[in-house]
Formats: structure tokens, C-alpha cells, sequence
């Protein structure tokens, strides 16, 4: 069951509106009979009391408790299936990489922008990397502010990833790579930026540390390190609790 904790949400979600799918199909077998709301109201607890068993947090439980209702509603609606397939694909292209690394697609404010400003380091030659850089507002930003540095964006989700390649195209400084941060190698970079979630940190750290050489700098968008104290704490505009984390390495 530990295994099955671990499956990214996605995964366990789906898992759980088809155990509790299975659960009314036995009820079927079993010969007992409801209408049709009823069936549906018993799947939404079924996947409400098993999302809850398998650790989703409060907004998966909220989407499995509504998704059977949405489902009913739309079951006589006459909608081509070619839309449902181009709603996958669209949500596939710009959430996709960030489906089985459980990082969500957030942006940084402006203000996080400029904070970012006085944490690079001017000097020439620089390289600051974003990794999961979503649609490049850091990494545009600090190319235009800083034309004697190289800023690098990495991202899995093709659609986002293409967004912040054309945002950053006119920029001679600034580069976008679509691809995985965990294969991006950190050594020739003296300062990485990061704005992910709280689950791949503690592996995001390990990397900081195992690649980047004495004397750069890692950065965290909100999201702490387990176990280790920044060096700074910046608080910035935006989300409740936004702030950068800042450790010299």
C-alpha cells in the first residue's frame, strides 16, 4: 500500500474512481437497485472515502467528489468525441510534465522578478539556470536586465516549453530547452533557480549539492529544503507565503 501512496496524484486518482467504480458494479451483481442519482452520489463518496485512504490532499478530494456528477451531467449531452480527445492533448501539452513529477504549473510574480535582480550576481559570464521555468518570466526578465550573462529555462511540458522559447527568442541571452531538470547537469551553472512544490525538493537538494561547484548559489521559489535553514529569506508579492529561500553553496 506504501507503493501505491507514492504513485503520483494523478495516478491515484484515477485509481480511485475505478476501485470505486468496481465497488458499484459488485453492488450491481449483489441485485441491489437505486436510481440513477443515487449510483452516482455512491461513487462520489467511494472516491471521496478512498481518496482520503490514499493521501490525496483537499482539492483532489473536492475534483473526486464532483467529477461522477460532471460525468452524469455530460452523459446525454451530444458532444463529438474528438473534443474530449483534444481537451486530453491541450491539457496533456501544458500539465504533462508536470503530471508524474507532481510539480503544478506556477508563475512568479514581477516583484519575484526584481528580487531575483539582486541575488545574481553581476559579474560577466554569469549562468543562472530555471529549472521548470513554465512560460520564462524569470529568464526573459533577467536576460534584458542583464545582457553580460547567460540565463538558461528548463521544461518538460512541450506546450509551456514552446511559450517561453518564443518569449525568449528575440533575447541572444537567453535560452529555453525542452527536457527534464533531473537530467540537466548543474555544474556550469552558478546559480540555479527553482519554482516547483514541496515533493522534489529534498532530491532537488541532494542534486544542488552533489553538482553545483563552492560558491554558487540555489535559489527556492516558496518551497523549503527539509531539514536545512536558507542563508537568506526574501519575501515577495504574490501567493500567500511567497518568498525566496536562498542557499550558497
Amino acid at each position: 500500500m506504501s507503493l501505491v501512496r507514492r504513485l503520483p496524484p494523478v495516478l491515484r486518482a484515477l485509481l480511485v474512481q475505478a476501485l470505486a467504480f468496481g465497488l458499484l458494479v459488485v453492488l450491481v451483481q449483489m441485485g441491489l437497485r437505486f436510481p440513477p442519482l443515487v449510483w452516482v452520489l455512491l461513487q462520489a463518496v467511494l472516491a471521496v472515502i478512498l481518496s482520503r485512504w490514499l493521501d490525496l490532499g483537499p482539492r483532489w478530494v473536492f475534483m473526486q467528489a464532483t467529477l461522477p456528477f460532471l460525468v452524469r451531467v455530460l452523459w446525454g449531452v451530444p458532444i463529438p468525441a474528438w473534443v474530449y480527445l483534444v481537451l486530453f492533448l491541450g491539457l496533456a501539452l501544458v500539465f504533462g510534465g508536470g503530471l508524474l513529477t507532481r510539480v503544478p504549473l506556477y508563475h512568479a510574480s514581477e516583484d519575484a522578478w526584481a528580487k531575483l535582480e539582486g541575488l545574481v550576481p553581476e559579474r560577466p559570464n554569469l549562468s543562472f539556470v530555471d529549472l521548470g521555468c513554465g512560460f520564462g518570466g524569470p529568464v526573459a526578465h533577467l536576460a534584458r536586465v542583464r545582457p553580460g550573462s547567460t540565463f538558461v529555462g528548463v521544461e518538460a511540458s512541450p506546450a509551456t516549453w514552446l511559450v517561453a522559447w518564443l518569449r525568449c527568442l528575440p533575447l541572444r541571452n537567453a535560452h529555453i530547452h525542452l527536457g527534464s531538470l533531473w537530467r540537466t547537469d548543474l555544474a556550469g551553472f552558478d546559480v540555479a533557480y527553482a519554482f516547483l512544490s514541496p515533493v522534489p525538493m529534498p532530491a532537488l537538494w541532494a542534486k544542488v549539492r552533489r553538482e553545483m561547484k563552492p560558491g554558487t548559489r540555489f535559489i527556492s521559489h516558496s518551497f523549503e529544503v527539509p531539514n536545512e535553514t536558507p542563508h537568506r529569506v526574501i519575501p515577495v508579492k504574490g501567493r500567500d507565503g511567497a518568498r525566496l529561500l536562498v542557499w550558497d553553496v
